[in-house]
C-alpha cells in the first residue's frame, strides 16, 4: 500500500495529521491494531533467528577452506554477528511487506485506471520503489520478483471477474474523531446494493485480528483527503478482505465488523494513549509525603479537605 500523505512514522508507531503541515493528532488503524499482545512473535523470531546461525554453518560446511577466516571474523566482531541472526525475523518481515507494497501499488493503478499493469509496470514500480526507499535490495532477480507478482494479479483478475466490484474510493483515508484515529483502507466498493471496505492481503493466511482493522474503517466518521477536505463517509455494511496467496487464486474472506469488535478496537485505542512511563512517581521524602503523592496520584486530596 502506498504511504498516505497525512500520515508519518514516529516513535509511537504512523500517526496522522488533519491537514497539510499540521500536528499528527491521531494514531493510524494499524498501530492501534498492534497494540494487541502478540505472544505468538517470540517463537517465531527465535525460529527465524535460529535458520540463520545455521545457514551460517551449512555455509563454513560448503565452504572448508574460508572456514578458519570466517570463524575468526566472527570472532573478533560476536555483537555484528548477533545482531545478523537477530535481524532474520526482521528482515523477512521487511521484504514480506515490501513485496505486498508492490501488489498493492499496481492493483491501486489497475483499480483506477482501469487496466492492468504489464510486467514492465510492474519492474517500473519495483526500481522506484527500490530507488527511492531501498526496497529489494537483496533481490538478485527482479525478472523472478515480478514473476511472482504476476502471480498475485492473476488471483487478483479472477476476483474482479467473479465479484464485478465498482470501485466507490481507492487507497482512501478515513477518520474518527469520536474515538481519535484514522487509517487507510485499500478501497471502498459497492458488490451488488452493498457497501464494503477492501483490504488487499499478500500475508500466508487471513488472520483473524484483521478484523480490528475492517471495524475501524466500518465506523470511520468521515473521508480525508490528502489536502485535509473531508467529506461524507458512506454507510458500510462490512468488511472483507481479498487475499492473494502466493500459490496463487484468491478469496474473499469477510470479517466480523460488530459492536464487539469495534469495543476490542477502543479499548486497544486507550491502551495507546497510556504513558507507563508517567506512572512512576518522584521518590518520596518521608512517610507523609509518600501518602501525599498517592493520594494526589489517585485524586483524593481533595476529599481530604
Amino acid at each position: 500500500m502506498t504511504t498516505p500523505k497525512l500520515s508519518a512514522d514516529t516513535p509511537r508507531g504512523r500517526m496522522y495529521r488533519l491537514e497539510p503541515d499540521g500536528p499528527l493528532l491521531y494514531p493510524s488503524i494499524t498501530t492501534v491494531a498492534g497494540m494487541r499482545a502478540k505472544d505468538f512473535l517470540q517463537g517465531w523470531y527465535a525460529t527465524m533467528a535460529s535458520k540463520r546461525a545455521l545457514e551460517m554453518y551449512s555455509w563454513l560446511d560448503r565452504n572448508p577452506g574460508r572456514a578458519p577466516a570466517e570463524i575468526a571474523r566472527v570472532s573478533r566482531d560476536k555483537w555484528g554477528t548477533q545482531k545478523r541472526i537477530a535481524a532474520a525475523a526482521e528482515e523477512h518481515t521487511r521484504a514480506a511487506g515490501d513485496f505486498g507494497t508492490l501488489v498493492h501499488t499496481a492493483c491501486e493503478q489497475w483499480a483506477t485506471g482501469g487496466t492492468r499493469p504489464t510486467g514492465t509496470e510492474l519492474g517500473e514500480i519495483a526500481a522506484t520503489m527500490r530507488s527511492q526507499q531501498g526496497c529489494f535490495a537483496a533481490e538478485r532477480d527482479l525478472s523472478a520478483l515480478i514473476s511472482r507478482a504476476e502471480v498475485r494479479l492473476d488471483g487478483y483478475a479472477r476476483f474482479l471477474d467473479d465479484y464485478q466490484p465498482e470501485f466507490l474510493e481507492v487507497e482512501q483515508t478515513v477518520v474518527n474523531h469520536t474515538v481519535g484515529y484514522a487509517g487507510t483502507t485499500d478501497a471502498v466498493v459497492r458488490i451488488g446494493n452493498t457497501v464494503l471496505s477492501a483490504d488487499i492481503k499478500t500475508s500466508k493466511k487471513v488472520r483473524g485480528d484483521y478484523a480490528l482493522q475492517g471495524v475501524a474503517v466500518v465506523n470511520a466518521e468521515q473521508l480525508l483527503d490528502d489536502d485535509g477536505t473531508t467529506r461524507e463517509v458512506p454507510e458500510m455494511t462490512g468488511a472483507f478482505v481479498v487475499h492473494l496467496p502466493e500459490a496463487g487464486g484468491y478469496q474473499a474472506v469477510p470479517l466480523r465488523t460488530g459492536d464487539a469488535e469495534f469495543e476490542v478496537f477502543r479499548s486497544l485505542r486507550r491502551a495507546w494513549s497510556f504513558e507507563p512511563e508517567e506512572c512512576a512517581l518522584p521518590a518520596s521524602k518521608d512517610p507523609k509525603d509518600l501518602l501525599l503523592s498517592l493520594l494526589r496520584a489517585k485524586g483524593g486530596l481533595d476529599a481530604l479537605d
